[in-house]
């Protein structure tokens, strides 16, 4: 049976959570917001990076972060191996053990969406943190979760 895309939505809504994705971009030098949390705390039950185009030849690192409005940022994952020369469709998700790196498909095919924790994250921002510079390669992000608070969500930044 095929359901309507709308139908289709609110179950994945229910299986997964809210779904928020941001366009793909180049991967910029420093620690650079990819969503912003408001009105709340939110539950993350996953997030899923791809890159869109290869990237270059820049031996840089992806760390994830959640940098609340107040306090200190917390680190949701370890750099990642460098991500030069990373092929179109190759897809980064959180890791399954607190402190370790941000987990890399060893193809393009697939990868297991979500082992890792879910993180109770405050008002502020998910942040992509890069070590050594830019890449002019792009990646497009997507993340799922739910509200904690009455009025909380997530938007792409």
């Amino acid at each position: 049976m095929n359901y309507n895309s709308s139908t289709i939505s609110r179950i994945a809504d229910i299986v997964l959570g809210i779904r928020v994705d941001r366009s793909a971009a180049a991967i910029a030098a420093g620690t650079n917001p990819i969503f912003t949390v408001t009105g709340g705390r939110v539950a993350l039950l996953g997030l899923l990076g791809e890159v869109v185009t290869t990237m270059d030849a820049t031996l840089t690192t992806l760390q994830i972060n959640a940098n609340p409005t107040t306090g200190d940022d917390t680190v949701l994952c370890a750099a990642s191996a460098s991500i030069a020369n990373v092929d179109v469709g190759c897809m980064f998700t959180l890791p399954a053990a607190v402190g370790t790196a941000l987990v890399t498909s060893t193809t393009d095919g697939g990868c297991i969406l979500s082992t890792a924790p879910r993180w109770a994250i405050r008002p502020g921002s998910v942040e992509l943190v890069t070590g050594v510079g830019a890449n002019a390669g792009t990646m497009k992000w997507s993340l799922w979760y739910v509200p904690i608070d009455d009025g909380a969500y997530v938007s792409a930044a």
